[in-house]
């Protein structure tokens, strides 16, 4: 275990508070207890103010301390990949990754060299760092209008969320540079490239999973707190990408303690999903999988790297369990995927191991990344078609009332057949098998559901929640007039306060009754019809009693017994309202 911490400094302290501590003749001299108890508290007291500014004491983009995994397992099973990765982390003799800087340099470099490349500055990170988006096309424009207008699939690529996870933005990088040479001549005909390779600016420098605000970005996608969500989101929302890579890291160490006499490491090389949630059409569920996954799962074990579809474990009632990705919204695999559109995380084996096994994590992410590009060329009018009539279906839902028509609000994973999960016997150096039980997502059960109505209304004052709704690209309207019209009220009828706070919020969890009546809304109220490609987002936001519902989040109040500001639409009668920006 390596570290970087702070100690040294305490112990500097406490060695000249005791040079200073002395007796002279009659002067009042300080008895040992209290010169120990002084030293006590300037030590503690160091030690807080350097744990509460650790951010200072780090070396930028490394790790304060990781884990060595024995030389035997790496060798093995982990082995360095053929062939040079020309890329900045790889540049002889560097220990750390790959600084902003670099990555800067790198990217305008890289366009010089391409005419198929362009590069945006969509904003900036909380600390000041520029955030490119490199945007790869033929003919080459870096207008969002221009590139729809050549009517090919967009896939949208997306690295280092998270700041710890260096690979998915390292292995972005690679993607570009293979772009800009042989790759670009081979699918660019096809399928336009939009590469963000670095989400989390600031959370690389100080090697931090979360944003600078110390929040998590991947849990930002619905209620949108944090200033890089935002300037992402509002990027995205211009391309419409058909397909999303969202490039992460996953632990290695940690999760199998009770394997052999030393516990168990994770075994495989890349983990993947498609996004889950059960609003997202069932046709653009099934090609994720049967095309997108299938093929690059494929892909990567004829290369050698193992995979295997992704999944947290937990000791459940002491057995060995698995869980498949979850189906929550907010996230950005389910969210992208909410658009709707082909959306998947893939995860390599890194969080944890400093630079270990770098090159093999990079690779894996560029094989993955470039399978899935490949694909989407290689079907672009499958891909095109499919999310298209997805967009086009959803809109239509939208303008009709229908009983049968239900959304997911929340749901459950499945409990499926048992499975054997490779993993690694720290103290053997083996792959062995652990007999794990599973439980899918892919086939979830609904545990509540809501009939989709035709709009939500919300009195004016609520800008706060028509500007979030924004950032997803939701269409907003207000009322142009004074209105009475018959609507579906929500009753709070109990709510749970969580007591510890969860992404700068109390989660607040509601039951409630819904009820008919007409209801008098004056000009200026908001509505949101769902006749969009992306309503089925403002119900996860707006439905009181979903997963990651604004109300959950405390951005819409609730008290219990009283009637929430948000209405429920159930007619096929348009409403008079206006678009506004």
């Amino acid at each position: 275990m390596t570290k970087h911490t702070g100690n040294a400094k305490i112990k500097l302290c406490i060695k000249n508070s005791q040079k200073n501590v002395k007796t002279k003749g009659s002067a009042v001299m300080f008895n040992q207890r209290r010169v120990n108890k002084i030293i006590t508290t300037m030590a503690l007291t160091l030690s807080l103010i350097l744990s509460s500014f650790s951010q200072v004491f780090a070396a930028p983009y490394l790790p304060n301390d990781y884990n060595k995994q024995p030389e035997n397992i790496i060798k093995k099973h982990f082995p360095k990949p053929a062939g040079p990765i020309l890329t900045p982390a790889f540049k002889e003799g560097k220990k750390d990754f790959t600084s902003h800087d670099e990555m800067m340099e790198f990217i305008y470099d890289l366009q010089k060299t391409s005419n198929h490349m362009k590069v945006s500055i969509i904003g900036q990170t909380q600390e000041g760092k520029p955030i490119p988006l490199l945007i790869f096309s033929n003919p080459s424009y870096s207008n969002a209008a221009d590139i729809l207008k050549l009517e090919r699939p967009v896939v949208w690529l997306q690295g280092q969320i998270h700041g710890n996870e260096p690979a998915g933005g390292e292995g972005a990088l690679g993607v570009a540079k293979n772009l800009a040479g042989k790759l670009g001549d081979e699918v660019l005909g096809k399928v336009s490239v939009v590469i963000l390779p670095r989400f989390n600016g600031d959370g690389s420098f100080y090697f931090q999973r979360q944003m600078a605000s110390k929040l998590d970005s991947n849990r930002d996608h619905l209620k949108f707190d944090i200033q890089e969500t935002i300037l992402v989101h509002e990027a995205f929302n211009e391309f419409k990408p058909e397909v999303v890579i969202d490039a992460h890291e996953y632990s290695v160490f940690g999760k199998f303690k009770n394997v052999g006499s030393k516990g168990g490491l994770v075994y495989h090389d890349i983990l993947i999903s498609s996004a889950k949630n059960l609003n997202i059409p069932k046709d653009v569920r099934k090609v994720s999988d049967n095309l997108f996954v299938n093929n690059a799962q494929k892909d990567l074990a004829s290369r050698n790297f193992s995979n295997y579809d992704y999944y947290t474990f937990t000791e459940k009632g002491g057995k060995p369990t698995i869980f498949e990705a979850g189906t929550d919204p907010k996230i950005g695999r389910n969210a992208y995927g909410l658009q709707p559109s082909f959306s998947f995380l893939v995860e390599s084996r890194g969080i944890g191991i400093g630079k270990e096994n770098f090159e093999r994590r990079v690779l894996s992410h560029i094989v993955s990344a470039q399978n899935i590009i490949r694909s989407t060329a290689n079907n672009a009018d499958l891909v095109k078609k499919t999310i298209d009539n997805a967009r086009k279906e959803i809109t239509k839902l939208g303008k009709t009332v229908d009983p049968n028509d239900k959304l997911v609000l929340r749901d459950l994973h499945k409990k499926v057949a048992n499975d054997k999960l490779d993993i690694i016997d720290i103290g053997t150096g083996e792959k062995v098998k652990l007999d794990v039980e599973v439980f899918s997502s892919k086939e979830a059960i609904p545990t509540l559901e809501r009939v989709r109505p035709t709009a939500y209304i919300l009195p004016p004052a609520y800008h706060e929640v028509a500007k979030r709704l924004s950032y997803s690209g939701v269409v907003v309207r207000k009322l142009n007039k004074d209105m009475e019209l018959p609507v579906e009220a929500y009753k709070v009828k109990d709510k749970k306060i969580d007591t510890n706070y969860y992404e700068g919020h109390l989660r607040n969890d509601v039951t409630v009754d819904v009820n008919k009546k007409n209801a008098a809304f004056p000009k200026g109220s908001y509505v949101f019809t769902m006749d969009q490609p992306n309503a089925n987002l403002i119900a996860m936001c707006l439905e009181p009693d979903a997963e990651d519902s604004f109300v959950k989040f405390n951005i819409i109040p609730a008290e219990i017994n009283n009637e929430l500001p948000v209405y429920r639409y159930v007619e096929n009668k348009s409403i008079d309202a206006k678009i506004i920006k």
